[in-house]
């Protein structure tokens, strides 16, 4: 139906996967958990073997995996509804093909600032390997329709379920081309749609789809965003740019209230700091006015590159010094002070996690956020569905 076509935002896709028994092994093991250990087994890491650079590759092992029938090729054009659960957290999302001209159309929008050189070199992962294998994250106002389909799944038998680190997997597999046209119907009532992770991605996808306009889709997966985490990135810090601490101490009091502490206090709002310096943990309050508009003034991670970073340790580009770094915490009191103990850096910072509401409002006034300002949870396996170009 081609009116149905050119209407449809979430576009089914031939999803090369493993045999719904053989998710659990096949996505064990995910980027960045690789182990010598596990060498010669046959999943997601062995196809794209992370530490070689040889992506040429991919796709021979591809072709290699589906002859042998470790993966298989859906026949019929889908959209997968994913439940992932973790004790009392439960999200669920819509997972098919966007065209990349609604993020110039401003249909999608993004929040965050990236990085050229990333975008770069995923790009030419995408023209080599004419792979997907990692959904974007896209959030969306709540929806009631959207929500009753999801409900009619759930209470069906899922088409693949496993558990992977105390966490449930549920997916559900559409193909009926009248569940997908009431899909898209309600995400068509839907005015825009939110970058929540997945920048790099999505825009390498923009940039190769300039080279190739028949390249003009990348895959996600749509929430609403009320189901979101929003965590924080802590800002490692590598030198004080050859000031002792006590003159850093006193150069942060002009911009903040510095408070020593007797034991880690963690941030209670958008203008509260937690930083470890010295062997001492410190709580900042921020100066800022609070009711300042526009709203990034107020984002913590504009804040620390505005008032600590680029005034007192003269780092310019967030994106090219290295003496700024980004890490995710489970633990910030244990990470932090454990890193700059064993003298990794010189000090750390942890924000508060910035609400969305913040983020929505500094994407309308047209503003970016810092790189690495929001951790956001749930995040999907890589390789547990793979959307190819060449099999569309």
């Amino acid at each position: 139906n081609l009116k149905l076509f050119l209407t449809m935002i979430l576009a089914p896709f031939k999803a090369i996967r493993p045999k719904p028994n053989q998710l659990k092994p096949w996505v064990n093991r995910q980027i960045g958990e690789a182990s010598s250990q596990n060498a010669g087994l046959l999943d997601f890491l062995s196809l794209i073997q992370p530490d070689s650079n040889n992506v040429n590759q991919i796709r021979k092992r591809l072709n290699a995996y589906l002859k042998q029938g470790v993966l298989v090729r859906d026949l019929n054009p889908s959209i997968y509804l994913l439940q992932i659960q973790y004790g009392n957290s439960k999200w669920m999302g819509f997972i098919g093909c966007i065209q990349t001209r609604r993020l110039k159309t401003g249909e999608i929008k993004p929040h965050e600032d990236v990085k050229q050189k990333r975008i770069k070199t995923f790009k030419e992962y995408l023209k080599y390997t004419q792979l997907n294998a990692e959904p974007v994250m896209l959030c969306h106002p709540p929806n009631k329709e959207l929500e009753d389909i999801c409900y009619q799944f759930v209470h069906s038998k899922a088409f693949a379920e496993f558990q992977r680190n105390e966490t449930c997997y549920k997916l559900w597999r559409i193909d009926h081309p009248i569940l997908i046209d009431r899909i898209n119907t309600a995400i068509n009532s839907i005015d825009s749609m939110y970058i929540a992770d997945g920048h790099h991605r999505c825009f390498s996808s923009l940039s190769y789809s300039k080279e190739d306009k028949t390249k003009d889709q990348f895959l996600a997966m749509l929430l609403p965003h009320d189901q979101l985490q929003i965590g924080d990135f802590c800002r490692m810090f590598s030198s004080l740019n050859e000031m002792r601490i006590d003159y850093f101490i006193a150069e942060l009091s002009k911009n903040f209230k510095v408070e020593r502490l007797v034991a880690y206090k963690a941030p209670k709002n958008t203008f509260e700091f937690s930083m470890y310096i010295g062997g001492t943990w410190f709580h900042l309050t921020s100066k800022r006015d609070r009711s300042l508009t526009p709203t990034l003034s107020r984002i913590p991670t504009n804040i620390i590159y505005e008032d600590i970073a680029k005034p007192l340790l003269n780092i310019e580009n967030l994106q090219k010094d290295k003496r700024i770094s980004y890490f995710h915490y489970k633990q910030p009191e244990q990470q932090i002070k454990e890193a700059v103990d064993l003298g990794k850096f010189a000090f750390g910072l942890q924000h508060y996690p910035i609400p969305f509401s913040d983020i929505i409002s500094t994407v309308e006034d047209s503003d970016l956020l810092p790189l690495k300002s929001t951790h956001i949870e749930p995040k999907p396996l890589h390789g547990m569905l793979i959307f190819d170009f060449l099999s569309q």
